[in-house]
């Protein structure tokens, strides 16, 4: 998707559909229109009820150089989370109606001009994505470009830059969401992260399944050697001017999982395709940091296997150890995303980062919690919580603190091991504060982690009005505001 600011009178804005949010004030940018058009619009906003229950697509008759007009009737005020939603649902509509392909847009006025020209891009890209990854015939023609119509161009470019490379971007972790996992195996990941190495002049280590045994990650071998696909443990390194790596994203890479030995329903398994979804999300937050902000030093782990039964699983009664030397009993073997962000974590740690969060699609408690809509945030410090929910509003994506009370520590306790991965097939309470308690265990006190469960808001089971079924690119935006507080 192309972006760009156009000051041009809004009758000579090049584009096929024209979207205008009518606000209860009459907007000034109208004013340039021939009286009409501008009659017919102000007719069609009159008679509209309120959104979010309805827009209108009216045809321009010649008058302007746009075709179509998607008019949406806004209310006076609206915070940054409802705009988004505003626009998401007028791509999503350009798009399931092929209302055309380039797209132009005025801003209301009811926020920050360069904030809402980002917003308006970022939701127009998310709107209009739809996963037709592999259809054959029916295809929808895609959003191609973007114009934001503002009088002073300067005022917005900035924003204008940054909202394009993010809506490309998410496209992309979106695609490596959808597309299945035998495409999308350890070694396809592995190759993506060499390519965005070199797009972005970074440095990369990749450690086999045999290098991350000898280092000790026997967390992580466990999983892995249930499945032919080979697996493989990624550093990825941006030199900055500090290079001192402190700011670490790690992302799970689970490429497929099964459940391993204490194997999933059937209907369980079709969307673990998915699993892999904070990998993606990292690796989008990892290129998009590299060129908005080139001087940060900041570096990516991600842990890539899939999670199979076969003669070499590891089993329900194995104990473990961690690259830090913890004990881990292994209830269920469906457990084992936390299994693979421990070493990944202590690796991390080695490597010096003194600020980490952790990005992964861990538990079904979580989605129960919180539903689709928000992550599930917890940090071992009040400090780096409180940057990350401040990352999170600016980006417009919804996560929720979950608490880790001491108390809890008496989930993960063990009598065999130095702590248990599950509560077994039964399950347990505070199932989402039991993974994150998990992976406390394997960050140093006086270093800052944090954890964002994203398993409900990376997948949607069903599309709505606003976005398509699928992967949603979940937390791309706030890891990289994340990177750009840093």
């Amino acid at each position: 998707m192309q972006v760009k600011v156009c000051e041009t009178a809004l009758q000579e804005f090049p584009a096929d559909i024209l979207v205008l949010l009518l606000p209860p004030a009459f907007p000034e940018a109208l004013q340039s229109l021939g009286p009409d058009l501008r009659d017919r619009i102000r007719e069609a906003w009159e008679k509209m009820p309120q959104y979010p229950r309805d827009s209108l697509v009216l045809l321009s008759q010649g008058e302007i150089k746009a075709e179509k007009l998607l008019i949406i009737k806004v209310p006076e005020r609206v915070d940054v989370f409802e705009l988004r939603d505003i626009y998401s649902a007028a791509g999503r509509e350009i798009r399931q109606k092929e209302l055309g392909s380039s797209v132009a847009v005025t801003l209301t006025g009811l926020l920050d001009p360069a904030l809402e020209a980002e917003i308006a891009v970022e939701g127009i890209a998310q709107g209009s994505y739809l996963p037709e990854l592999y259809k054959t015939s029916g295809n929808h023609k895609k959003v191609e470009a973007v114009s934001v119509y503002h009088l002073n161009p300067q005022e917005v470019s900035g924003a204008l830059r940054k909202a394009e490379l993010l809506a490309n971007t998410q496209e992309y972790v979106r695609d490596l969401v959808n597309e299945p996992a035998s495409r999308v195996t350890p070694a396809f990941l592995v190759e993506e992260a060499n390519r965005l190495a070199r797009e972005t002049n970074s440095l990369i280590e990749v450690l086999t399944l045999a290098e991350a045994e000898k280092m000790g990650m026997g967390a992580f071998a466990a999983v892995a050697r249930g499945s032919e696909q080979p697996a493989f443990v990624v550093k990825l390194h941006h030199e900055g001017e500090k290079r001192n790596q402190e700011l670490c994203l790690v992302g799970k890479g689970l490429t497929f999982d099964s459940g391993g030995l204490s194997l999933k329903p059937w209907d369980a398994m079709t969307t673990m395709k998915s699993d892999m979804a904070g990998a993606a999300a990292v690796l989008g937050s990892f290129l998009a940091l590299s060129r908005l902000r080139p001087q940060l030093d900041f570096i990516a782990v991600l842990p890539l296997t899939e999670n199979l039964p076969s003669g070499k699983s590891y089993k329900p009664g194995d104990v473990l150890k961690a690259m830090n030397g913890k004990t881990i009993e292994v209830l269920s073997t469906d457990a084992e995303g936390r299994l693979i962000l421990s070493d990944a974590l202590c690796w991390a740690v080695q490597g010096g980062a003194t600020h980490i969060v952790d990005v992964a699609t861990l538990t079904g408690a979580c989605v129960i919690a919180l539903g689709h809509e928000t992550a599930g945030l917890f940090a071992n410090s009040q400090e780096w919580k409180n940057q990350i929910l401040l990352a999170a509003l600016k980006a417009g994506e919804r996560i929720w603190e979950l608490p880790m009370f001491p108390e809890y520590r008496e989930l993960i306790r063990s009598e065999m091991a130095d702590i248990v991965n599950s509560a077994g097939r039964s399950g347990a309470p505070a199932g989402a504060i039991f993974g994150a308690m998990f992976l406390k265990e394997f960050v140093p006190e006086g270093i800052a982690w944090a954890h964002l469960d994203i398993a409900g808001p990376s997948w949607l089971p069903r599309g709505d009005k606003k976005i398509a079924a699928g992967g949603t690119g979940a937390m791309l935006r706030t890891l990289v505001e994340l990177g750009l507080s840093f």
